[in-house]
């Protein structure tokens, strides 16, 4: 690990339009340590919500299982070139903040399944509540929630990654 603490930080931005067609700046900046990450990823520069991520140890990660064809009798292998994948559900918790809705929890989710991909470091994530809209409208459902979300785990694995 780089010695140099400002070696340690990574960051990327997104322009991102909301429901009302208003755009924002998404921002994640990333500072990783020996044990965790912090991700904070901010909407307009401000955020509201932090979670505790627990990603799995790489014990945890199991081979996927192949469904047993009973009419064939196909058996199943155990390839040892298959991708292993997680076998328990990662579970936020929310640290700080109010107004913690479905939508923040399933994306907190998301982000911990992706960062699995490259980390077993714990994170901690800071993020903005404001990503779904209004919290009178967090609740409800937008056809650019599923938009939101991808744009921010790429805007974090654009950070993370540098790619």
């Amino acid at each position: 690990m780089n010695s140099n603490f400002k070696g340690n930080i990574k960051e990327s931005n997104l322009i991102i339009p909301d429901s009302d067609g208003i755009d924002h700046l998404l921002t994640c900046t990333i500072l990783e340590f020996e044990d965790k990450i912090i991700i904070h990823l901010a909407m307009d520069g401000k955020t509201d919500l932090s979670y505790d991520v627990q990603i799995p140890s790489l014990e945890d990660l199991k081979r996927p299982q192949k469904f047993y064809d009973y009419e064939d009798g196909e058996i199943p292998s155990n390839d040892v070139n298959e991708e292993p994948h997680l076998s328990c559900n990662i579970s936020p918790t929310l640290l700080i903040g109010a107004g913690n809705s479905l939508k923040t929890q399933v994306l907190a989710s998301q982000i911990g399944h992706v960062m699995s991909q490259y980390t077993t470091k714990n994170i901690l994530l800071n993020m903005s509540g404001m990503m779904f809209g209004r919290p009178s409208e967090s609740e409800q459902y937008h056809p650019n929630d599923s938009t939101v979300v991808k744009q921010a785990i790429h805007v974090i694995v654009d950070a993370y990654t540098g790619e």
